[in-house]
């Protein structure tokens, strides 16, 4: 597993020092308390353990410590496909994520969760195109949300 870089912390991140939880090896939120950077943060956000004590197996705040697979750049995503197709498939994506968005994506500004890069392979599906995206760059990080 990745250490965590205190750096990509969210600023209003939701932290947990739940001790004696059996699963704060491998919750996100206590991994981040430990990588807190605590000159930098004299206030910060954090799940009161008393309300999770005694239920830690259905904790409403655990986050799985863990990377996820996230796409960025898509500058050869339509290259082998034929353009009228390509055309509808690229309406779709910016129906989907506006276009704003999908230039940031091109422009390597933001990534794709996995959950996005599925949304866009069944756009590609929906056309008929059995092959799965292949996007620029894939970068493993921690999912904040």
């Amino acid at each position: 597993m990745r250490k965590i870089d205190s750096g990509e912390i969210p600023k209003r991140y939701l932290y947990c020092h739940h001790g004696k939880c059996p699963h704060r090896a491998k919750c996100l939120r206590y991994q981040a308390a430990l990588a807190m950077p605590k000159e930098l943060l004299p206030v910060y956000e954090t799940v009161n353990p008393h309300h999770i004590a005694g239920n830690e197996d259905n904790c409403t705040f655990f986050k799985t410590y863990a990377t996820l697979r996230f796409a960025t750049g898509m500058d050869h995503l339509l290259d082998h496909i034929p353009h009228k197709v390509a055309t509808a498939i690229k309406k779709d994506i910016y129906a989907l994520m506006g276009r704003s968005m999908y230039y940031r994506v091109c422009s390597r500004e933001r990534t794709l969760h996995p959950a996005e890069q599925n949304q866009i392979a069944a756009i590609f599906r929906k056309h008929g195109i059995k092959a799965v995206p292949e996007f620029d760059v894939y970068v493993e990080k921690y999912d904040w949300k």
